[in-house]
């Protein structure tokens, strides 16, 4: 169905459509519903639904890279999968040109965000909503749904593996998915404050799933992505998929961090006082005046406050960053 089993290769080949094709094997029914995604449906009853997506921004490819190596040692029958598993690729002709994205920025494009945009983006978006939809519809009822929508960012990070927590709504936050994530060699857990239109978002809120986005260091091209720094996330994917089970840790090293406000540009002025090599969660003394413009300035509240995605290279009216503080875990509802 794939030539030598390499969905990532077929893909960028094939990189905005391929014919739905469907292969009965020994220990699943396994198909392609369309480029760069992959259902495996196992014999025998799953009591997990698992989404791993990447390359939603097209030039973050080491998560694409692992993504396909686990898929791979699946369809060649050296990883057994448990579970019910969908791969996707997300944005294939930006990642074949090395881009985050070709008109615009896919991870802000769900939860029907789509609709109000045109282009392949726009259209990928929308089928990529669907196809997570089906796939969680069409399990057993009883299935935990899981989705790891897998990155690397731009800059670097104090940080370099963390997760955004997408917003709950008011629901406890899962304290297995928090040991699975310190297991997997995850640093930092960014707890979100609000809706948004991110595809772990779109998971979390409209399927009930435990879904993340997964930062996994900085981008890198194709072929130089360094798989030792992913050592521990690739063990316990694996066994997850092979036992359907959540490797655990409670070691306390995970830093836990809620975002207390928000920085919106304001003015075509508007600037962010920090150095170009600036790192996700560095932190700030209490005074310190970290924006400024013709109509507002933003004073850094407390001791240790922190930032996190600062980008003053945009439309006024949007997000220019998030200001973050450290919590305890024990301050967090748990289930």
């Amino acid at each position: 169905m794939i030539k030598q089993h390499d969905l990532l290769a077929f893909s960028l080949a094939n990189p905005t459509h391929a014919e739905k094709k469907v292969e009965d094997y020994e220990f699943a029914e396994v198909s392609l519903l369309e480029t760069g995604i992959v259902t495996i449906e196992p014999k025998q009853k799953a009591q997990i639904s698992l989404v791993l997506s990447a390359g939603i921004h097209g030039n973050e490819t080491a998560p694409m890279e692992m993504a396909n190596d686990i898929l791979k040692d699946i369809l060649d029958e050296k990883l057994a999968c448990s579970v019910r598993l969908l791969v996707i690729f997300g944005n294939l002709p930006a990642a074949n040109i090395g881009k985050r994205f070709t008109q615009v920025n896919m991870n802000r494009l769900f939860s029907g965000a789509w609709q109000k945009e045109e282009g392949f983006e726009a259209q990928r978006a929308g089928l990529i909503e669907k196809t997570i939809a089906d796939f969680f519809n069409e399990g057993p009822d009883s299935a935990q749904r899981i989705h790891y929508d897998l990155h690397t960012a731009i800059r670097g990070s104090k940080y370099p593996k963390f997760v955004v927590y997408p917003y709950l709504h008011e629901r406890p936050y899962s304290a297995e998915q928090i040991g699975f994530l310190e297991a997997s060699g995850i640093e930092a857990v960014l707890l979100s404050h609000q809706s948004t239109t991110t595809l772990s978002y779109f998971s979390s809120e409209q399927h009930n799933a435990s879904a993340f986005t997964v930062e996994l260091g900085q981008v890198a091209p194709f072929g130089e992505n360094d798989h030792s720094k992913l050592t521990a996330i690739r063990h316990t994917l694996r066994t997850l998929i092979k036992d359907e089970k959540l490797i655990g840790s409670h070691d306390g090293n995970m830093k836990i961090f809620q975002v207390i406000d928000g920085l919106n540009k304001d003015a075509d002025d508007y600037q962010l006082n920090i150095d170009a090599d600036f790192e996700n969660f560095t932190s700030f003394d209490a005074g310190f005046k970290l924006t400024q413009s013709q109509l507002s300035e933003y004073l850094v509240k407390q001791d240790g406050d922190a930032l996190v995605f600062p980008n003053a290279k945009i439309p006024v009216g949007q997000r220019a960053g998030l200001m973050v503080r450290e919590v305890a875990l024990s301050s967090l509802e748990l289930n």
